[in-house]
Order: structure tokens, then C-alpha cells, then sequence
């Protein structure tokens, strides 16, 4: 197999996406392929298992992405990605299906900062409509196989439900061989717990993922 391919396949103790959880607290499955030869162009898809919070039976979300990396002078790189998500199963799913245009910068490969656009955002009997969300994340490595992480985003959905929130984690990642270990606080503010429920309660979550 080229070296251009990489698979991974992953168990989490929840699914949490933008400080929400779309496991409903229960462990997620995870298998992916990634095609990415160097700078230039990308590929990958992937599939997950989700159930939203006080839904009955468990779903797949299924991701097919693509785009264009660059390195730029100095310690710079930039990218841009087409993503489409499809939820499959699970109730009222083709209400939550959605696509993304995600601008990222990055700096050492250490910090990065993204925007991503989606025009067909959707959250159960809400009309789909533009949402954004903004992101930056560190990476520190430590020793010994160890990184540290932090991230802290807003996500912008005033078009879709009225709210806007601040979504943030920290956590450590231990690198050993082909295996990627990784825990994680999660926790958003005080206007997703309102709106948003149990669903954007703080939590810790912890997965195991095997790189072949």
C-alpha cells in the first residue's frame, strides 16, 4: 500500500463535537482513510457512531472530505477543505445533514487557527441555515511520546437557533508506535448549557486509535 494512505480506526468514551455530545454519553466507533501525498492536494472519509442525547437506537455519521494544503515561506502553512457530513439512522438524521468550508493557518505545526462556513446547518426542527465557527488550537510536545493540547472555539449560529457559544478542552496525547492515546476536558459556557441541555454538559473523554 503507497505510503500516500493512512487508515486509523478508533474507540472513544463519547463523541463530542464543538463542546456537544452526539453519543448521549455512551463510547463511539470510528474507522478512517486519509489519502494525502505531501503538499497539494488531499481526500479522506471516515465513519462514526453517534446517538444524539435522548434519542433511541445508534446511528452512523459518515464524513467525505477534500482540499488543497500549501507550505508557505517561513514556518507558515495553509489549507482549505470541502467537508460533507451525512447522518445515517438515528431519528429525524436528514435534519442534521451539513457541509463545510474549512479555511486553517498554521504556524510549526504547533498552532492553528480555522474558520469554518457551513450555508446548511441544521439542529433537529430548525430550518438549515449559515453557521460559523471559529477555532485555535495549540499543540506542545512534551516527552516521551506525550503532547500537550488546547483548543477554544465559537460557534455562531444565530441563523440557525438565536445563540452563539464558546466551546474550549485541554488534555494530553501519548504517542506509542501506531497507537494515539488521548484525554481531554471539554466545556462550554453558560448560554450552550442553557439552550442546548445535557448535551453541552463539561465532561471528560478519553480514546485509543490504531494508525495502519
Amino acid at each position: 500500500m503507497s505510503d500516500d494512505w493512512q487508515f486509523e480506526a478508533g474507540l472513544a468514551t463519547d463523541k463530542v463535537t464543538r463542546g456537544m455530545d452526539i453519543s448521549d454519553g455512551q463510547p463511539s466507533v470510528s474507522a478512517g482513510a486519509n489519502w494525502y501525498p505531501g503538499n497539494g492536494f488531499f481526500a479522506g472519509a471516515s465513519a462514526g457512531s453517534f446517538r444524539f442525547v435522548g434519542s433511541s437506537g445508534t446511528g452512523v455519521e459518515a464524513v467525505l472530505n477534500g482540499g488543497y494544503g500549501w507550505r508557505l515561506a517561513g514556518d507558515w502553512s495553509a489549507q482549505a477543505m470541502l467537508g460533507h457530513y451525512q447522518f445515517i439512522r438515528g431519528a429525524h438524521t436528514t435534519r442534521f445533514n451539513y457541509d463545510e468550508l474549512v479555511l486553517t493557518a498554521g504556524w510549526r505545526d504547533s498552532v492553528f487557527a480555522s474558520v469554518a462556513l457551513s450555508p446548511n446547518t441544521g439542529f433537529g426542527p430548525s430550518p438549515s441555515s449559515r453557521a460559523v465557527a471559529y477555532d485555535l488550537v495549540g499543540r506542545l510536545p512534551l516527552v516521551h511520546g506525550w503532547t500537550a493540547t488546547a483548543g477554544i472555539g465559537y460557534y455562531d449560529l444565530h441563523s440557525v437557533l438565536g445563540i452563539g457559544y464558546v466551546y474550549g478542552n485541554v488534555g494530553l496525547t501519548y504517542q506509542y508506535r501506531a497507537w494515539q492515546f488521548d484525554v481531554s476536558y471539554i466545556a462550554t459556557n453558560s448560554e450552550a448549557k442553557a439552550h442546548l441541555g445535557p448535551g453541552a454538559a463539561n465532561r471528560w473523554i478519553a480514546d485509543a486509535i490504531w494508525h495502519f
